[in-house]
């Protein structure tokens, strides 16, 4: 093969607004994929059977391994952890199509982020969206071998606008949300600079004994959410969501443990303790990001700047 192949593959980040860890037990969930993206680019060339893999956030290398085909031996590398989680995406992908990568090329491969991956907005399930692309299987089902979550971020992955997600047994289902809020100039997201493993908060966590008018209370939260028209409605359904998730994972609201004080409500988002927050109030923006930023909490985003809408 003397002429070279190159393709490339996009997918978005997410946010989960309602429905964190009820979404496994079939609540609705309004999650919001972001502009911030990860982009692979696979260049295929005659050589030695092998994947040359960089991943780069801001153009920084993150990680860089060579992988041997074609069982996926990794001969180099700079972190072996992150190196062992790639091979066993890529084995997944295999299982699911098994014509994946089984010509003797060489790859090159770069993935770029423009967001740190300690934000938890999605690097792996954007990684995981890619990789399926790229494999051509479904995402869900290599996400469901590899990491097993509720899927929400694969739909987010490939959604240019807020979707209502569900588990309608054991599949996914989602549809585009009429949620386009004419307030949304006093929404933030605010990062707490502490990393949350949202896997491990829900496996740590027993949801069995919840009750389903609990779940159908959640649903109902979230499709009001998706209505509200007016601020006001928005945050009186949001600190009822805060109260119903924090009554049942048995942990105090974000907004009384740490931002008693805020003129508005606090809400966390994913998995509780980490990640980002959403911060709502009718005060000025110089008055929430001075808030935050008093708190040494100096990553803050409007609403617009960070969530993908192409209405």
């Amino acid at each position: 093969m003397n002429s070279e192949q190159m393709r490339s593959f996009t997918s978005q980040t997410k946010l989960m607004l309602t429905g964190e860890y009820l979404v496994l037990k079939g609540a609705l969930s309004l999650a919001l994929p972001l502009k911030f993206t990860q982009e692979l680019s696979i260049t295929e060339h005659s050589g030695i059977p092998s994947i040359e893999w960089k991943s780069k956030i801001f153009n920084d290398l993150w990680l860089s391994a060579t992988l041997l085909l074609p069982d996926f031996q990794i001969s180099e590398t700079n972190n072996p952890d992150l190196s062992a989680t790639l091979v066993r995406i890529l084995k997944a992908a295999r299982l699911l199509n098994p014509k994946f990568l089984d010509k003797p090329l060489d790859y090159q491969v770069i993935s770029g982020m423009d967001f740190d991956p300690a934000w938890g907005i999605g690097s792996s399930s954007s990684l995981i969206s890619n990789i399926a692309y790229w494999a051509d299987c479904d995402p869900f089902e290599l996400n469901n071998l590899v990491f097993n979550g509720s899927g929400y971020d694969i739909a987010c992955a490939r959604s240019l606008s807020p979707i209502i997600y569900e588990i309608i047994d054991n599949q996914p289902s989602y549809r585009e949300a009429n949620f386009h809020p004419d307030f949304a100039d006093q929404l933030y997201f605010v990062y707490l600079n502490r990393k949350q493993n949202s896997r491990e908060s829900i496996r740590k966590l027993d949801l069995s004994t919840v009750d389903k008018r609990i779940i159908s209370e959640i649903s109902e939260l979230t499709l009001g959410l998706e209505a509200a028209n007016n601020l006001e409605t928005f945050q009186l359904l949001l600190n009822r969501h805060e109260r119903i998730i924090g009554n049942i994972i048995q942990i105090e609201p974000v907004k009384s443990m740490y931002f008693n004080d805020f003129k508005g409500s606090v809400k966390s988002l994913g998995a509780w303790g980490g990640d980002y927050i959403l911060a709502v109030s009718d005060e000025t923006e110089e008055y929430v990001r001075n808030y935050f930023i008093n708190k040494n909490l100096k990553t803050i985003f409007r609403y617009g700047e960070m969530v993908l809408d192409k209405v």
